[in-house]
C-alpha cells in the first residue's frame, strides 16, 4: 500500500488497495503504521525519523485535511513556514476558521476563528497556511515575549518583511484577542537577529538597561560580522560564538585568533552562551565594567 500524495495512509487508501478493515487494523495494532489524524496515518519508518517539528508539520496538514475555509495558523504555521523555534510547545496543532465564533480546543487540536482573505492566508503546496505577516501577529498574541521575538524576528529575515507590511497586519487584526500583546512584541522584534540566542539576547540587554546596540556590524579592515556593537564605546557583544563555529579544535582556535585581533584592533569584546540569558545580571556587570574602561581611555 503506497502513501497518497501528502504521505498519509487511510482506510479508504487502504480498501482501495485490496486490504481488509481487520487488515489495516493489524497493521495499526502492530506498530507497521502510525496514527497522525482521526482516520490518517503515516508508515512507521518515515514517521519515526521525523523530529518533533517533523511531526507537528505532518499532524497540522493532516488536521487541515478536507477543511474548506480553514488555514493552519499561530504556532503550526509558524512550523509550516519553517521559522525558528526555541522551546515552542507543539503539543496542539493550530487551525483558524474563516468564521466569527465557534472556536474549540481540545488535547491535540485548537481550532480559532477569524477573517481569512487572499492577504492574510498563502498556499504551501495544497496546504492553506496564514501569510508570515499574519502568523508574526497570531503567534505574538498567543505566546509569551520571549518566544513571540524569537518567531518574530525570524519571519522578519526570512521573508523580508518590512515595518509597514507588519504595521497593516497589526491592523488587520486589532479586533482579535490580545492584540496589544502582538503590538508589544512587534515593537521589539528586529529581522536583523539571526538565531535565538541573539534574539533573547537583544530582550534580556532591554530588560536591564543595556543601551541599543548596532546589529551585524562588519568591523572594518578585519571584515568581521558581530553580533552587537556599540559604536561610541567600540564594545562587541557576540552570542555563543564559539558554539556557532563550531567545537571541534581548529574552530576554536579560529575564533580565538578572531578575538584576539578585534582586541588587538582597540575593541573589548562580551561573550555570552545561553547559561547567561538566565543569569544576565552577569553580562549586565561585564558591560558596565567595559563601559567604564571605555569612557577612561
Amino acid at each position: 500500500m503506497h502513501p497518497d500524495a501528502d504521505g498519509f495512509l487511510t482506510r479508504a487508501a487502504a480498501s482501495a488497495a485490496g486490504y481488509s478493515d481487520d487488515e489495516f487494523r493489524r497493521m495499526i495494532a502492530s506498530g507497521e503504521i502510525r496514527k497522525v489524524a482521526t482516520g490518517i496515518y503515516c508508515p512507521a519508518d518515515r514517521f519515526d525519523a521525523l523530529t518533533p517539528t517533523g511531526v507537528h508539520r505532518l499532524r497540522a496538514v493532516a488536521a487541515v485535511r478536507g477543511k474548506r475555509g480553514h488555514a493552519v495558523s499561530h504556532v503550526s504555521a509558524a512550523v509550516l513556514h519553517g521559522l525558528t523555534m526555541w522551546n515552542t510547545d507543539l503539543g496542539r496543532v493550530h487551525l483558524t476558521a474563516d468564521r466569527a465564533t465557534g472556536a474549540r480546543r481540545t488535547s491535540s487540536l485548537h481550532v480559532h476563528t477569524g477573517r481569512l482573505t487572499p492577504s492574510t492566508t498563502v498556499e504551501l503546496g495544497p496546504v492553506p497556511v496564514t501569510s508570515p505577516a499574519r502568523t508574526i501577529v497570531d503567534t505574538a498574541r498567543v505566546l509569551d515575549l520571549d518566544h513571540a521575538v524569537v518567531i518574530g524576528d525570524s519571519a522578519l529575515r526570512k521573508f523580508a518583511i518590512t515595518p509597514d507590511e507588519l504595521a497593516d497586519a497589526l491592523e488587520r487584526s486589532s479586533r482579535l484577542h490580545n492584540i496589544a500583546a502582538a503590538r508589544r512584541a512587534a515593537h521589539r522584534m528586529n529581522g536583523l537577529s539571526e538565531s535565538a540566542g541573539e534574539s533573547l539576547s537583544r530582550l534580556r540587554m532591554e530588560e536591564h538597561g543595556i543601551p541599543t546596540p548596532t546589529l551585524q556590524y562588519r568591523v572594518p579592515l578585519l571584515d568581521f560580522r558581530v553580533d552587537f556593537f556599540w559604536p561610541k564605546l567600540r564594545i562587541i557583544g557576540e552570542f555563543d560564538g564559539l558554539g556557532k563555529y563550531g567545537g571541534d579544535s581548529r574552530n576554536l582556535a579560529r575564533e580565538k585568533a578572531r578575538e584576539d585581533a578585534l582586541r588587538d584592533e582597540g575593541y573589548q569584546v562580551i561573550r555570552r552562551v545561553w547559561r547567561d540569558l538566565w543569569n544576565f545580571a552577569e553580562v549586565f556587570m561585564r558591560f558596565e565594567r567595559a563601559r567604564a574602561r571605555a569612557l577612561m581611555s
